[in-house]
């Protein structure tokens, strides 16, 4: 059965839908339900469609029973134009591996819009609950953004960094600082996703003490020749 994902088809102006696939789900369903693109969920890494995401989850729990550094000089963003496209030039750098930016059937930079929607619905609490900025001589060079997924588990939503200040143990202290300010705000665990292939990204998040719990691999597939 389709999911119908209401707020991607408005954004990008298509049909779009979910499936969950598992191995008692016809998939010869994705070609008859009138749809333009569908995202296709599952653990198999071998299905006959477009792969264009393999997103890991990682966790860390029992934060109350850790014994975790007090967050370090923990700088808040403060909504200002300066800081905003800031925020926005980082976020869209953090693209990267995103596969609303790989896969090319989307028209080139959509995924700037999509990234920049998150920005602005973070900012307004929407979806996070506080965003927090390093900074060098008054410019910020990362941020991360720490939501709600439950009363009990807390979501790093996104790290990024500038690129040329990469290597220099920021996306480390960025984390380190969410971590913390999660178990200071009484959440008992906090998860973090990133796509597989981001090498750096899964280095950073495991010896940061997350464990990896889940691991999915994400197909597009197109009803039409091109989005």
């Amino acid at each position: 059965m389709v999911e119908n994902l209401c707020w991607d088809s408005n954004f990008f102006n298509l049909k779009i839908g979910k499936i969950v696939w598992d191995e008692n789900e016809n998939l010869a369903i994705v070609d008859n339900e009138g749809y333009d693109l569908i995202y296709i969920f599952s653990n198999n890494a071998r299905l006959n469609f477009p792969l264009v995401d393999k997103k890991i989850v990682y966790q860390i729990n029992d934060l109350h029973e850790k014994e975790l550094d007090a967050p370090n000089n923990i700088e808040f963003y403060q909504n200002s134009d300066e800081q905003y496209f800031n925020l926005l030039s980082l976020a869209w750098q953090s693209a990267e591996f995103s596969r609303f930016k790989l896969d090319k059937n989307f028209p080139e930079n959509t995924y700037k819009d999509l990234y920049k929607e998150w920005l602005n619905k973070s900012i307004s609490k929407d979806l996070a609950t506080d965003i927090i900025i390093k900074t060098i001589n008054d410019k910020i060079v990362g941020f991360a953004t720490l939501a709600r997924k439950s009363n009990l588990l807390a979501d790093i939503s996104l790290v990024a960094v500038d690129s040329s200040f990469r290597g220099l143990g920021i996306a480390k202290e960025l984390v380190k600082n969410m971590i913390a300010l999660a178990k200071q705000k009484g959440y008992d665990s906090i998860q973090v996703v990133t796509q597989l292939d981001n090498l750096v990204a899964n280095n950073l998040y495991k010896k940061s003490g997350f464990l990896e719990i889940n691991l999915t691999y994400i197909y597009h597939h197109c009803n039409h020749d091109t989005i």
